[in-house]
């Protein structure tokens, strides 16, 4: 597991994995961040690995993000708060989907 405090510092991480021969399947972000939001930071990772997985989380309704977030089929949605089991469970669909 990695963790990052924003999105720019995410890629770093990646960056960093990257040349460790490593990859990422799955990303759990907020739609909001400091530097660089949810969004952006899914459009970079999907430049660079079509098929990872990700999972936005956020205290605001996903129809409160409808024109900043992607196309939908491209991610699945948490809302905060969230417990422990509920998130489990999206990770699994996210997985398997």
């Amino acid at each position: 597991m990695i963790e990052a405090g924003n999105g720019v510092e995410a890629l770093q991480e990646l960056q960093e994995l990257e040349k460790q021969g490593g990859e990422i399947d799955l990303v759990v972000s907020d739609v909001v961040m400091p530097e660089m939001d949810g969004p952006t930071l899914m459009k970079e990772l999907k430049k660079r690995n079509p098929d990872i997985k990700i999972i936005f989380v956020s205290g605001y309704a996903e129809d409160a993000f409808d024109k900043s977030l992607p196309d939908p089929t491209q991610f699945n949605f948490l809302a905060k708060p969230f417990t422990l089991k509920q998130l489990v469970r999206v990770v699994k669909e996210t997985m398997a989907g």
